[in-house]
């Protein structure tokens, strides 16, 4: 087999598991949306069953055979060498998990979501620890098995989504931030913001309008995606061409709503970026890391959507669709509400200088599980005292507190610390942004369409090529500094409360 031979089957078979990926969306999507109640126990096996088919895949023998045809490949392009790496990489993990645990991971997922919904829904521990404490015996066998020399049990659960970065470096990074977060949260808090127009009955058809006219502007492309509703919002790939968002509309304050619509939306712009011609129906189609990827759902959620200039635009074309509701508010007063700073029990509905402090509960907390320094049973209180230490209170009720996040009852630990990655790298970027456009005039005009192409073309379209650190630093030719985040925090809400 020549080189050239090795990487054409290495693409053939990384299709297929793109194609199982797509797969596996698919039912996770209907598991969120539609799914029947008795339907669950089967989904829980269907997803099983492609959890199993992926892992053989991704470890098979004749995938070892291929990769080692590529070592040192010849005149590699960018794209070439970017499969190689993710398929290696993705070898070299799946040699060392059994394909039972693989399978018993996902399988326990369909179930354990299913007690986590109905245990938010009657704010009731007990009816999750259960399937909750089985995910963590799997987890903990996985990140065992992960475990490199030199590093931590939770490094390996980590580097699923964050590639190239350890829990040190993140507890580093988190240190440099705690803080002046704390500092700016305590200063921003005291400023007395009335909000109160923003929780009023705000009909939903005319909240979906007005937020599919900003996805359009965004370049969010309806031909190739979609809008539903959902318990938690999120953002999955069904195929190349099939890329859906969902948001909801039960949050009290209608911002909440529309901020999460624009968050998706971010994803989604990435993911359509991402699947251009020369990725498409690769596993280079999706986001550089998931770090990467909040960079950009939080850049369009905050930095933009959020912005006094985003708004001269857009608050007369809010206030026409909700005249009785935003009567009398002025777009100074709009946008001052918007972006108030207070101390929330809810991580998505957190304002931009507290958010980090919520992902930072869930790091320390996550390594303490995985680590067995805290019994499932005790977990609830373990996050009372961080939320008291960070947060300064402790939540009113469970649902507002260890309850309020999908992510562990699929096994995703690991995941959270890439929220508040995602605020260090966004910010890096919109300054980078900030230097080459003329970023408040295109705002001021509603030229959103100019800011996309340009993240199009910088970021999206390179999809996984890079990593997220690396993709970071050729974008915005430098290395990766925390305190680009809290600059900037400090510089926007100063010019916003004095």
């Amino acid at each position: 087999m020549t080189q050239r031979e090795a990487y054409a089957r290495l693409v053939e078979i990384d299709r297929q598991i793109v194609l199982i990926d797509h797969m596996e969306a698919t039912l996770y999507w209907d598991q969120e949306i539609s799914l029947s109640p008795l339907g669950l126990e089967e989904r829980s096996v269907q997803l099983g069953y492609l959890a199993q088919l992926r892992h053989d895949l991704a470890s098979s023998p004749e995938m070892g055979e291929v990769l080692a045809h590529l070592e040192g490949l010849n005149d590699a392009s960018d794209v070439e060498l970017g499969l190689i790496r993710i398929r290696r990489r993705e070898y070299e993990k799946m040699r060392k998990l059994p394909v039972l645990l693989v399978r018993s991971i996902s399988e326990q997922g369909a179930r354990a979501h299913n007690s986590w919904v109905a245990a938010r829904k009657a704010g009731d521990w007990s009816l999750f620890s259960g399937d909750l404490s089985s995910m963590v015996t799997l987890v903990r066998e996985k990140a065992t098995l992960l475990k490199q020399e030199g590093g931590c049990l939770y490094d390996g659960l980590l580097q699923e989504f964050e590639e190239g970065i350890r829990t040190d470096q993140v507890a580093q990074l988190f240190s440099e931030i705690k803080e002046p977060l704390i500092s700016l949260v305590d200063r921003f808090s005291s400023k007395t913001v009335d909000s109160s127009f923003l929780y009023g009955s705000y009909p939903i058809e005319q909240q979906q309008m007005f937020a599919n006219e900003v996805l359009k502007a965004m370049q969010f492309d309806f031909q190739r995606g979609s809008c539903a509703v959902s318990v938690h919002p999120f953002t999955t790939t069904i195929g190349s061409d099939d890329i859906r968002i969902t948001t909801r509309y039960t949050d009290p304050s209608v911002m909440d709503s529309f901020s999460s619509t624009v968050h998706e939306g971010g994803h989604a712009l990435y993911e359509m970026g991402a699947s251009n011609a020369a990725l498409k129906g690769t596993s280079l189609a999706v986001g550089a890391s998931l770090g990467m990827h909040e960079s950009q759902s939080r850049l369009w959620e905050n930095m933009i959507a959020k912005s006094p200039e985003f708004w001269h635009f857009y608050y007369p074309r809010f206030k026409a669709l909700f005249p009785v509701q935003t009567a009398g508010i002025s777009e100074d007063q709009f946008v001052i509400a918007i972006n108030k700073v207070e101390r929330t029990p809810i991580r998505v509905n957190a304002d931009e200088v507290s958010y980090s402090l919520h992902v930072m509960l869930r790091f320390n907390l996550e390594q303490m599980i995985i680590n067995g320094e805290v019994s499932i049973n005790e977990v609830p209180e373990a996050w009372n005292a961080e939320h008291r230490s960070l947060l300064g209170f402790t939540p009113a009720s469970i649902k507002e507190g260890v309850l309020q996040d999908v992510h562990w009852s699929s096994g995703d630990f690991g995941y959270f610390p890439t929220y508040a990655l995602g605020n260090l790298y966004g910010a890096q970027i919109w300054k980078k942004v900030k230097e080459d456009l003329p970023v408040s005039s295109l705002l001021q005009s509603g030229n959103l369409g100019t800011i996309s192409d340009y993240l199009k073309t910088s970021i999206y379209e390179r999809g996984a090529i890079n990593t997220g650190l690396e993709t970071l630093e050729k974008v915005t030719n430098r290395g990766l500094d925390a305190s680009l985040f809290t600059s900037y925090l400090e510089d926007k809400f100063s010019r916003l409360f004095g």
